[in-house]
């Protein structure tokens, strides 16, 4: 993705004989992305050998994180049964570079949904238009990995295309306040809890792409940043 970059000019009211300040506009292509897989796969009951759930179906496509959850469950036998029980959790993770910036004036994450799958009572549907089921983005506490914990985390609204303020969490990376390990988007619901699993074959993945990280910034601040 190409770097754009946007030039506005701010005249600050009420100071008389002050030079204007010339902000910029940058669109900043993703350093890294990646989907993370989390929960459990296996039996729970009176079980004699462990059981084979299928695998999840479901990754993301070329350029794109995936978001959500798929659940299986084939129930055992009476009167002992032996249950087999698959809950995947998707998480989605996503990383800019800023370390060219000393200061910024605000920050936005922008993406779009590029698809969504639901699946209840045994029906898969394709949805259109493409409903986004994420509903939190957090930050990174470590590198990428298949948990994908976050911290400071704020909802995000029900819409196809999203647009959400970042301001704080990239000043804190610019300030190196805290380490960049960029954004975690994840929903609509938390890990599984291996003691009580959904007993449901439900699914809702959406999948996500064109991620750009809009920053405002003053070039009087930030000389290595584009002039």
């Amino acid at each position: 993705m190409a770097t754009l970059t946007v030039l506005a000019t701010v005249f600050w009211q009420g100071c008389q004989g002050c030079n204007p300040v010339t902000l910029k506009t940058i669109d900043l292509p993703p350093s890294n992305f990646k989907t993370g897989t989390s929960g459990f796969l296996g039996s729970k009951g009176y079980c004699l050998s462990s059981g084979n759930p299928p695998p999840t179906s479901f990754s993301p496509g070329a350029n794109q994180i995936i978001v959500g959850f798929d659940d299986f469950f084939r129930p055992g036998t009476e009167p002992f049964p032996c249950d087999d029980i698959r809950a995947a959790i998707f998480r989605g993770g996503v990383a800019f570079d800023v370390s060219q910036f000393d200061s910024v004036v605000s920050a936005n994450l922008l993406f779009d949904t590029a698809s969504s799958i639901a699946r209840s009572g045994g029906e898969t549907t394709g949805q259109i238009p493409a409903k986004s089921v994420a509903t939190t983005i957090g930050v990174g506490t470590q590198p990428f990995s298949s948990g994908m914990p976050d911290d400071n985390e704020a909802s995000l609204p029900s819409v196809p295309s999203i647009d959400v303020s970042v301001s704080g969490q990239v000043r804190d990376w610019v300030s190196k306040t805290r380490p960049n390990f960029g954004f975690i988007i994840w929903g609509p619901r938390g890990p599984a809890d291996p003691s009580n699993p959904p007993e449901d074959n439900d699914a809702q993945v959406s999948a996500y792409t064109n991620f750009k990280l809009r920053i405002v910034y003053n070039p009087a601040q930030n000389p290595r940043a584009p002039q």
